[in-house]
């Protein structure tokens, strides 16, 4: 299932994951500034307004990242506690069509406001799945080729919530998270023949409900040809494109970027990774590819040099989907993928997707301290 042959050191925590992880908060941090300064001075008179708003989000992520490092992580791997995050879980994603708590935004009810603090119910489902499944897996690990014990409990849980997450509607979000727990299955030992019936029968499930709304149609047609649709559908991705385009391979200069400028939406959140390669250019794309690599290699190092199979699965539900976020959203940005609204992990603005990402580092830390433990 997996090698545990790997060089294991005592570490007090993994310095590299560490260091990668703060550099990448704090590129993150200098590129919502430069992406949102003109957007700030629209709505407020100073061109910080989302920059501060960012700083008390990346404090708060950083301060839970180091509390949670302090854990013993094997603390949560508790049948009570698995359970009641996934409760927690389902209850947000519930509360989002609940009036007077769930909040629309741009016709999607994704958020929740409670005693005066709104987040994504999405990204806390993320959070509450990573324990459940980790705690899942290693209760089943030696039943992961039985289909109904091991494999069919984690499809229909994971499957009700990108239901859910669908209906807000976010497909990105649901199609990721089925991705996630497929890409787990797989790494736990599923069998093949198993991989083989789930692609087989989500792959209808799946277009059914990328064709099922308007504005679904819209970014695939977008997609596929945005030069002919660059006026209303195809002008996202063709902004995202010229960006790409203007930063040439050192870029036009940090906080010289004009796509930003009321041409290319959500620059400081969905595209700033392509604000990213207008003003970085391509070397700075690469630094930030490279640092995101670096990231999931010692993640998954982490995971191969602890002995204990929950800390294993922690790790590596965490890693795969900051990873597979991250590669979506490049995707996107360089119009590799359809537009999925999706943000990028340690970069986009949003005090929620702060929180998974912040977490999650939090409990692989936490994990690279106890490795030999």
């Amino acid at each position: 299932m997996r090698n545990r042959h790997v060089d294991e050191k005592e570490l007090d925590c993994d310095l590299i994951f560490l260091v990668v992880t703060l550099l990448l908060l704090s590129m993150g941090a200098i590129m919502v500034y430069s992406a949102s300064f003109c957007m700030s001075r629209e709505i407020s008179n100073s061109d910080t307004y989302y920059m501060v708003r960012h700083l008390i989000h990346l404090s708060m992520g950083i301060a839970i990242m180091f509390s949670l490092m302090q854990l013993d992580y094997r603390r949560l791997n508790s049948k009570v506690l698995a359970y009641l995050a996934l409760l927690v879980g389902f209850v947000s994603l519930v509360l989002c069509f609940i009036p007077g708590i769930g909040v629309t935004g741009g016709n999607a009810r994704r958020w929740i406001r409670i005693m005066g603090f709104t987040f994504q119910s999405s990204e806390l489902m993320k959070i509450m799945l990573i324990l459940f499944i980790s705690h899942f897996l290693t209760r089943k690990s030696k039943s992961i080729g039985k289909f109904s014990v091991g494999v069919l409990p984690v499809l229909i849980i994971t499957g009700t919530a990108a239901i859910f997450i669908f209906l807000e509607p976010d497909f990105g979000t649901a199609a990721l998270l089925l991705l996630w727990a497929t890409t787990m299955l797989f790494i736990a030992g599923m069998r093949w023949k198993h991989i083989f019936l789930i692609g087989s029968g989500s792959l209808p499930i799946v277009v059914l409900m990328l064709l099922s709304a308007p504005y679904r149609r819209d970014r695939l047609t977008a997609f596929l040809d945005p030069w002919s649709h660059i006026q209303d559908i195809g002008y996202q991705i063709v902004h995202s494109m010229l960006a790409f385009a203007k930063g040439g391979v050192l870029g036009a200069g940090l906080g010289e970027g004009t796509q930003k400028l009321f041409y290319l939406p959500a620059p400081h959140t969905d595209f700033i990774f392509s604000v990213v390669g207008e003003e970085l250019g391509l070397l700075g794309v690469m630094v930030v590819i490279v640092l995101f690599s670096v990231w999931i290699w010692r993640a998954f190092f982490i995971a191969l040099a602890t002995k204990d199979t929950f800390g294993f699965y922690l790790v590596v539900a965490s890693c795969t989907f900051i990873g597979l976020q991250a590669i979506i959203n490049m995707g996107v940005a360089m119009s590799v993928l359809p537009t999925t609204g999706m943000a990028l992990p340690f970069f986009s603005y949003g005090g929620s997707a702060m929180l998974m990402v912040s977490v999650a580092s939090g409990m692989i830390l936490s994990v690279s301290r106890r490795a030999r433990l």
